[in-house]
């Protein structure tokens, strides 16, 4: 078991999915980002945010607020998000 592993190990459920779902949103952002053929300055111009601040949202670290992701989305013209809806009862 190498460091990374030992770390991993101690670290809370909690925790390790956070950072799962941070990179996720982070992922999805960048794949919209390329399939739209933008830019991080792009997204930075659309939200009237610098570029360093748009470099720590999607760096994957940072633990963006829903009402961020929701204006991402809306730059962006594509969810981010997308919540299952429940079977309707029958």
């Amino acid at each position: 078991m190498d460091a990374f592993d030992r770390i991993a190990a101690r670290t809370p459920d909690q925790t390790r999915r956070s950072v799962r779902k941070m990179l996720d949103v982070a992922d999805r952002i960048h794949a919209i980002l390329e399939q739209k053929g933008m830019t991080q300055k792009d997204l930075a111009l659309a939200l009237h945010k610098s570029e360093s601040e748009i470099s720590k949202w999607v760096s994957g670290t940072h633990n963006l607020e829903l009402k961020t992701i929701i204006r991402i989305e809306e730059a962006l013209g594509e969810d981010i998000l997308t919540i299952p809806k429940p079977e309707a009862i029958a």
